[in-house]
């Protein structure tokens, strides 16, 4: 299943640091539950859903499947803790249930991560964690879970933040490095031309606008010998 892409949010699903802390997460919640449950997170950025932690194999196996159909995906649409008792009775989800079946796991349940809007507008996860054992949950695992599942809503909205900063990083830097190549240009043609700083600036603009083709793209073909 693929979510709508609104375009917006600054999330990365591939960052190595977003998935670090969330496997980090992801483990630290399955042995705080105990030996018979595993734990994974799964994430959308807004362009669709896909595995991006886990604390155990089958379970990362199990979310490859969930990345088209599956109890996460319910619990990240509706924002609502969906537990399935009885995986073998699972009929929503057949390609799902087969294959948790098949991979020794009789009972799960998908917890939504409730994510900063501002930090991260397009993103949701889920922490879905996988029983051995048939049957419903007491409170004392749902507790758990919702705590696990703080953290790592906490986390992805940080790396979404961290993306921002990155993004807004480059972009500056990029302007910057325009500037300097528009600079040089100018040089450039001052020192071939006799002109001042004014005219070359004039030169270069009116250079960019026949070719129509922004500053900085003109500014290199100046430095490429390939003005006239």
């Amino acid at each position: 299943m693929s979510l709508p892409d609104d375009g917006s949010g600054a999330l990365d699903l591939s960052s190595p640091l977003l998935q670090s802390h969330l496997t980090m997460l992801a483990t630290k919640a399955a042995f705080h539950l105990g030996p018979s449950r595993a734990c994974s997170i799964t994430a959308s950025d807004g362009r669709g859903v896909q595995r991006v932690a886990s604390s155990d194999p089958r379970a990362a196996h199990c979310d490859e499947v969930a990345a088209g159909e599956g109890p996460c995906l319910d619990a990240m649409r509706d924002l609502q803790v969906v537990q399935v008792p009885d995986i073998r009775a699972a009929a929503r989800w057949p390609a799902w249930a087969r294959v948790a079946d098949g991979v020794g796991f009789r009972s799960a349940v998908a917890f939504p991560c409730h994510l900063d809007e501002i930090a991260a507008p397009a993103a949701t996860a889920t922490l879905n964690v996988y029983a051995t054992d048939a049957g419903r949950w007491d409170r004392d695992g749902f507790a758990v879970c919702d705590s696990y599942g703080e953290l790592v809503a906490a986390m992805v909205d940080m790396c979404a933040r961290l993306g921002d900063l990155a993004a807004q990083r480059a972009a500056l830097q990029d302007a910057l490095a325009a500037e300097a190549v528009i600079q040089r240009a100018a040089d450039a043609i001052m020192a071939t031309s006799g002109c001042d700083r004014a005219a070359a600036t004039h030169a270069l603009r009116d250079r960019a606008r026949r070719g129509s083709v922004d500053l900085p793209p003109a500014a290199r073909a100046v430095l490429r010998g390939r003005w006239h």
